[in-house]
């Protein structure tokens, strides 16, 4: 008698492991009425020195407090939120910013929307963010930034990158959209970089509908940032000077008014998450073939929007990773591999064209020999990609200790039947 539920076996799972997503209650639906019936719905609605009783200004101040920074702005979404970081810092035409290999398309093609060019690097094996030493290799004259993707939320080394970045006169943007409550060297994640992007969809660890958030400690950076977002205005009274060619980006706030209170539990969650997916790393150390990131020392919090995981075939009698993760879902455990595909991959870079000019890549102010991204090689992207990353979602961190050995005892029983699963 088959063993496995692939096979028709019972299941070890027999519920959704998945916590309700996102999480709400009558303090939510209280602030949003509060809002409507303050007749303020947006942020030019309030005074610009005082700001009255803005939930969208209390919302920024309360982020860059949480994550221990200075300045917070509210944006429309995630991607528009790294937009705005590299228009601060300068990217524009004939510029190119090094992004991480394997990460969400949005890391990568909001250089794109600032008109600037996109260099893939490779990631590290251990921990599946942008590996610095492949970083410092593709940095040319032409380098303005760098965005270091806290990859599934795990913290950058962004002490290495913020070293690089200030040795080549280049800015650093974390990308930590995955990775809001998470903490380096006992500080929040987007502290250590010169700006950080967050988005904040409704799936992401802090959820407020849409919306995304810039955030500094350079004043000057926050300034350019917010004339950025409101149609190119300073920041200060209702002005009609225009001062630079911009968009509007503003957040309303309904969305902050939500994000007020999904702040109150982000601690509590955080925590939730960090130690289930430390027991988690502990649980498989007994089991040959599967081990979680390396997490370094300065890591003092990874609040995973996605867990990552390595499954090692060579450990796992040889049996393909796609095998090991069809017969984990089977099995009642939801299993993927998250945002790994190389991005340089894809259509919209193998294909290499860009409307009937082709800019940004073939922009005359860029070089004479456009780059070509079907020659772009990161081999422990594509490795990892191929044999080695699958993940969890957060929704599953959440859940109670006993679900951890559910998911344990799933492992476990694949491991132990690795001769039944090799037949499928």
């Amino acid at each position: 008698m088959p063993k496995l539920a692939i096979n028709g076996g019972s299941k070890t799972v027999n519920r959704d492991l998945r916590q309700p997503w996102p999480v709400h209650d009558e303090r939510e639906e209280n602030a949003v009425v509060g809002v409507l019936r303050s007749h303020k719905w947006w942020r030019s609605g309030f005074d610009y020195y005082n700001h009255g009783d803005s939930k969208l200004y209390a919302f920024e101040q309360a982020f860059a407090e949480f994550h221990n920074s200075k300045y917070a702005l509210a944006v429309s979404t995630g991607t528009t939120a790294l937009e705005t970081c590299l228009r601060t810092l300068g990217v524009e035409a004939g510029c190119e910013v090094i992004v991480p290999a394997s990460t969400y398309i949005a890391s990568a093609s909001c250089v794109m929307i600032c008109n600037g060019i996109p260099i893939f690097a490779d990631i590290d094996p251990r921990n599946y963010t942008i590996d610095p030493k492949s970083v410092e290799a593709l940095i040319t004259p032409r380098t303005r930034a760098v965005v270091a993707v806290d990859m599934g939320g795990m913290p950058c080394d962004t002490d290495a990158l913020g070293d690089i970045c200030r040795k080549h006169n280049i800015g650093l943007v974390s990308d930590c959209s995955h990775a809001h409550g998470g903490q380096w060297r006992g500080k929040g994640v987007g502290s250590h970089a010169d700006i950080a992007g967050f988005s904040c969809m409704p799936g992401k660890v802090l959820a407020i509908g849409e919306g995304g958030v810039v955030m500094t400690r350079d004043e000057s950076l926050y300034e350019k940032a917010f004339r950025y977002h409101h149609a190119g205005r300073d920041r200060g009274e209702e002005s009609l000077n225009f001062t630079w060619p911009a968009t509007t980006l503003r957040l309303g706030e309904f969305e902050a008014a939500i994000g007020l209170i999904a702040l109150t539990r982000l601690e509590e969650q955080a925590e939730i998450r960090w130690e289930n997916l430390k027991y988690l790393h502990k649980g498989m150390e007994s089991i040959p073939g599967l081990t979680g990131l390396d997490i370094d020392e300065r890591v003092t919090r990874w609040n995973p929007y996605r867990w990552h995981f390595k499954f090692i075939s060579e450990e796992f009698e040889g049996i393909h990773r796609e095998q090991f993760r069809k017969a984990l879902q089977a099995e009642g455990v939801p299993c993927g591999i998250g945002p790994t595909k190389p991005l340089y991959q894809f259509s919209m870079f193998a294909s290499g064209k860009w409307g009937e000019t082709g800019c940004p890549i073939r922009c005359p102010l860029y070089r004479a020999d456009p780059i070509d991204y079907t020659r772009v090689y990161c081999p422990e992207a594509e490795r990892i990609h191929e044999t080695e990353a699958l993940d969890l979602t957060h929704r599953i961190l959440l859940g109670p200790r006993e679900n951890m050995d559910l998911i344990l005892e799933a492992f476990q029983k694949l491991r132990n039947n690795a001769d039944e699963l090799k037949t499928n």
